[in-house]
Formats: C-alpha cells, structure tokens, sequence
C-alpha cells in the first residue's frame, strides 16, 4: 500500500470509528493504521461539486461501495436515517471569512454534533448566496467577519433549511491567488501553516479541500480555534511530506486516482 492509499485508509478508518473512540491520530493520518482500503467515492460534500469542483451523484467523487454503519454516511453517499450536512452559503471568496468562519464553527459544535458531522465525513455544501438574507433562521450558526460567508446547520440531508433549497451549488473557475496569506487569530504564537494543491481546482474544488481541513483538523484536536493560519498555495504537493505533517487530506480527482490536496506543514 503506498504513501496515498494508507492515509486514505486511515482516514476511513477514523470516520468509522467516530471521534469518541479515534484516539490521537497518526502523524500524517488518521487513526487506526490498520484500517483497510476501502471502496472509492467516500462522500465529502452532499449534492454539490466533488473535489475537483464536478457534480456527483450524492456527493461522492466516484463509483460507489458499501453502505456505512447505520445512521452514518456510507461511501456510496447514500441517503440514509441520521445523516447530516454543514451548509456554507457565499457571496464571494473571501479567505478570512473562509477560515476564521470554518474554525469558529467547528469550535462551537457540541460533542455530539461533531461526532456525526465527523463520521458523515464533514460533508460540506457550499451555496451562492448573501448571507445577511439568512440571519433570521435559526440555522445559521456562524458568520463571517466580513459578512460574506454563513455557516449553517449540521441539518438533516432529507431536511435543509428552507431558504437554502433556492440557491445554486458554487461553480466557476478558481481565481488566481497569492502564493501566501496570513490571517491573524485570537491567540498569539506561530500560524498553523496549510499547503494547497491548487493546479486543476475550481472554486467549489478550493472551498471543499480547504473547508475539511480546517474542520477536521480542529474535530481531531490538530488545530485551536484561535490559532492563526497561514495558506500556501502551490500547483502540486509531494506525497512523502503528508508522512510528518499532523494531518493531510488525500482524495480522488476527476482521474479516479488518489491525491495529496492539503497538509498541515
């Protein structure tokens, strides 16, 4: 099994687990080395863009495989009893809205709640949209500091909040950004650095790999809340550098085949 394929494995093995059993992950990983590979399409985004920003059927970025445990996400992406999604509605890419909202949200779920948004593998809907028009449900949860990025739920896949069923999946090129960014937190020290394979995203594909880094590094105890961040964005990462790093996110791209996307340096 080589470097892609153990820490894809490791991650499955994590989310089956659920975050109240995971344990301290491994460097590079997840939890349980001794997961099994499992079946392509691990669900990570529910009826939007997969991570290369093209639409799949239930979210899943490729062929199907066996159901999950139940009232769990399975790889499939199917609908089930107890599976939930976190939607993230957006004026426009803004990165400090991104990160500082993503960390905030996750640092406010209730243990329960970050368990079965965890074992639903973080599964994430970015929408267009303003999200001052949705400041009166009582979904929303988390806003941005620049007010261009709402956070909502986890809510029920069969039952999304009323307003958000007007508006459209995230779509369109990514933008060009700088090779750097610096976004201060709450807590001083050294940022926490995250790598970014840009080459080939689009806009939902950015949003997607990004949004479980951030909230999976802060599920599993990797990142504070409050701690800054600092973005590098390159066209590819080396695969061997997820083995030190304290977390990276390995999935399949439009290819089929496994890639490194982040890690945290």
């Amino acid at each position: 099994m080589n470097v892609l394929d153990r820490l894809f494995a490791e991650r499955a093995a994590s989310v089956r687990s659920g975050l109240s059993t995971a344990g301290a992950p491994e460097p590079g990983g997840m939890a349980d080395p001794e997961g099994a590979a499992v079946p392509e399409g691990a669900p990570d985004v529910d009826g939007a863009a997969g991570p290369d920003g093209a639409a799949g059927p239930g979210g899943a970025a490729g062929p199907g495989g066996a159901a999950g445990p139940a009232g769990v996400a399975g790889p499939d992406g199917a609908a089930g009893p107890g599976q939930v999604t976190v939607m993230v509605v957006m004026r426009r890419l803004d990165l400090g809205d991104l990160v500082h909202g993503v960390l905030e949200f996750t640092g406010g779920l209730s243990p329960e709640e970050a368990d079965i948004w965890y074992r639903n593998w973080t599964r994430t809907r970015f929408l267009l949209g303003n999200p001052h028009n949705l400041l009166g449900s009582p979904a929303v949860r988390t806003v941005g500091p620049g007010g261009h990025l709402a956070w909502l739920g986890p809510v029920d896949v069969a039952r999304p909040p009323g307003p958000s069923r007007l508006l459209k999946p995230v779509t369109g090129r990514l933008p060009e950004l700088p090779p750097s960014v610096h976004l201060p937190g709450e807590r001083r020290g050294a940022p926490c650095e995250i790598r970014i394979a840009c080459r080939g995203l689009t806009t939902a594909g950015y949003l997607i790999h990004l949004h479980h880094t951030l909230a999976e590094a802060v599920l599993l105890g990797k990142i504070d809340p409050r701690t800054p961040v600092r973005l590098v964005h390159v066209p590819d990462l080396d695969d061997e550098s997820a083995l030190s790093s304290a977390y990276a996110r390995v999935h399949y791209g439009a290819d089929g085949a496994l890639r490194l996307y982040t890690f945290l340096a």
